[in-house]
């Protein structure tokens, strides 16, 4: 079953911003291992929806996430890293995300990489 279908639930939670619902929804998927569903908590983190904004934490779901190889955990991590939020500057880390993510076809992480 893919994965969309599964955080079908939450996504719609999300957009109509009921972001308690979302995150109960993702939660128990993110604690098993869902790559997206660490991301998507991560986000909520990083935006401050539906919880404090906290930037560590979203730096920890966009990591497990990352580790998966999940395309837009990576480049919010290495921008995290790039920037030094929620996360000690490391530009060495930056790179390592930011490459990762581009070696997949990411884009922006592909400019920032030039920043660097």
């Amino acid at each position: 079953m893919p994965t969309w279908t599964i955080l079908g639930g939450g996504y719609q939670s999300y957009l109509k911003g009921d972001y308690s619902a979302a995150y109960e929804e993702w939660l128990p998927l993110a604690e098993l291992g869902d790559a997206e569903a660490q991301y998507n908590l991560g986000v909520m983190y990083d935006e401050g929806a539906g919880r404090e904004r906290d930037l560590g934490k979203a730096a920890e779901w966009y990591g497990m996430a990352a580790e998966q190889g999940f395309v837009d955990a990576q480049t919010n991590l290495g921008i995290m890293y790039m920037s030094g939020q929620g996360v000690p500057r490391d530009k060495a880390r930056a790179q390592h995300w930011l490459q990762m993510a581009a070696d997949q076809g990411d884009s922006e992480a592909a400019e920032l990489l030039q920043q660097l």
